[in-house]
């Protein structure tokens, strides 16, 4: 017997014939005629090479056969139903999930904790996994399902994937408290004449976009340390008399050890945004992160 040759609704018809074992019921519930359905049980008869049902005083009878393929048929009906039946919405408060997400450690400090609080109270069965930022490999670990989403700056976002803007970030300007050398207001001399930490993302080392801003003004800065990491940056910055550009949210969330300034020049700032797969476009658990996502984005971290 070829799979390929068979009326799978030949099946729901043997289901029904065996469950009711009546010619005239199974019709019912099939909503056929009877003779619609004793065609079929013709059919079945000639498929499997087995009478299936044998006509007794007490109704139909199955044969050996038939009981032999009651347990399977049922079995194979609830998993094409499964199959083809519209997934039901995610539930949050029920659901045991594990989402895995891929961001830089400014998105972590950034977002992560509202999340983490927000699942705490209202997904207490969904788990987070977070995993570096490799904008060179995130495309294909989303290809093949090794990250669920990635949040990063939409500058970033290769290409091919969806994408969605979550939040606009300013860039500001950060000092230790009690810095000696800057007074009420940061001057463009002044910021000019302190060292710089600079955060290098993709191997940039000191080239930023702050030194083309500074290149159009005739202006250079003092580049004394890169570092790989945005959150190595205000620590060194309370410690020292060194000056950095910091998002602002990261900057905020410093703001007892840190001063921090309207940079003396414009500076362009980014859009953060989650960046996802069309193999996850419809998923019901990654359209409730998302829409999640975007809402608690709004809110600044505490």
């Amino acid at each position: 017997m070829d799979i390929r040759n068979v009326d799978l609704n030949l099946l729901v018809a043997l289901d029904a014939l065996l469950a009711e074992r009546s010619v005239s019921r199974a019709a019912a519930r099939l909503h056929l005629s009877q003779p619609a359905t004793s065609a079929l049980l013709a059919r079945l008869r000639e498929l499997f090479g087995d009478p299936l049902l044998l006509r007794s005083a007490r109704g139909m009878l199955p044969t050996p056969r038939a009981l032999e393929l009651l347990g399977p048929v049922k079995q194979v009906l609830d998993e094409i139903d499964a199959i083809v039946r519209p997934r039901t919405a995610f539930d949050p408060a029920s659901a045991v999930h594990t989402f895995t997400l891929s961001a830089s450690d400014y998105v972590e400090y950034a977002l992560l904790p509202t999340l983490v609080d927000f699942l705490e109270r209202e997904a207490p069965g969904v788990r987070l996994a977070v995993r570096p930022l490799d904008l060179q490999t995130v495309a294909k670990q989303m290809e093949i399902g090794e990250v669920d989403l990635c949040i990063t700056g939409l500058q970033n976002a290769p290409e091919g994937l969806h994408q969605q803007a979550l939040y606009t970030e300013r860039i500001v300007s950060v000092v230790r408290r009690r810095h000696p050398g800057v007074g009420v207001r940061l001057t463009l001399e002044k910021f000019c004449s302190l060292e710089h930490i600079l955060v290098s993302v993709r191997g940039s080392g000191f080239s930023a976009r702050i030194d083309d801003a500074l290149a159009k003004l005739g202006r250079k800065r003092r580049a004394r340390l890169a570092v790989p990491h945005f959150l190595l940056v205000p620590e060194i910055v309370a410690r020292s008399d060194m000056i950095s550009a910091l998002p602002e949210r990261l900057a905020r969330g410093y703001a007892n050890k840190l001063r921090i300034f309207e940079p003396p020049l414009a500076i362009e700032g980014f859009t953060v945004g989650q960046i996802w797969h069309e193999r996850n476009q419809r998923e019901p658990a990654q359209l409730w992160l998302r829409e999640k996502l975007l809402a608690l984005a709004q809110k600044p971290p505490r």
